[in-house]
This record gives C-alpha cells, structure tokens and sequence, in this order.
C-alpha cells in the first residue's frame, strides 16, 4: 500500500534510439509531496502527463502545472505490473525492478534583486574557481 501523499502506477517511458523508432517500457513512478489525488488522477487519465529526460539520472515528471525531481532507483526484489482482463484473470504486463521515485519540485520565483546578487557573485570569482556549467 503506497504511503500517504504517494502514487504508484505504471508510467509508459519512450526512448529513441534511432529518429524514427520508439519503444515504449512501462515502469513504476513513485510519487511523493503535497498534491491532490483526484487532481492527479485526472490529469493522469486525460494525458496531461510528460516524463522529462528520462534518459538522464535525474528525470523530471510533469503533471498538469506540476513538476517533479526524480532519479532511477532499484527496488529491493521485483515489480510485477499486471492488468485485470474481464474481471476474469490478471495478465501480466512488465516485470521490473527499477523504478523512478520523485518529490515536488518546489519552486521559487527569482526577483530582480536575486538576479543582480547572483550576476555580481558569479563576476567577482576568478575563472579557477567558477562554478562549473551544467
């Protein structure tokens, strides 16, 4: 049973390995913050969903206007994704062991003041010790 505040579902990741070639894999997204459920259910079911890089470490989820920070993680044993078909049997559509857990976001708008201190901090370092890009 997932904690309070977290969702576990089946989350499609396409990849591209080639322009015009995708494959789709379905993995388990745990998601953990402060959100609505209902809210996250419906933008869930109509598709309002985006994984962001998801080739990195460090992947983002997009739900409606809200943003999630994830990195890829090992599950202590195994997934079993399955789907009810007529009530009648489960039919078994992943197995996995890696799943992407993700936080809120929370996000702060930068003022014209913050812009300034970090523009004059980032000019008074020497070159030696600039912060590296990323």
């Amino acid at each position: 049973m997932p904690r309070k505040g977290a969702t576990q579902k089946p989350a499609p990741v396409a990849s591209v390995s080639d322009d015009d070639e995708w494959e789709e894999q379905i993995m388990i997204a745990e998601v953990d913050g402060v959100l609505d459920a209902k809210i996250f259910r419906d933008a869930v079911e109509a598709g309002n969903v985006a994984i962001r890089h998801p080739e990195t470490t460090n992947p983002f989820i997009q739900v409606g206007n809200s943003l999630y920070t994830g990195h890829w993680s090992r599950a202590i044993g195994t997934h079993i994704i399955l789907q009810a078909e007529n009530n009648q049997h489960l039919k078994v559509l992943s197995v996995n062991s890696k799943m992407l857990k993700t936080e809120k976001a929370l996000l702060t708008a930068v003022g014209e003041k913050d812009k300034k201190a970090a523009a004059a901090a980032v000019s008074t370092k020497s070159p030696s010790k600039a912060a590296p890009k990323c």
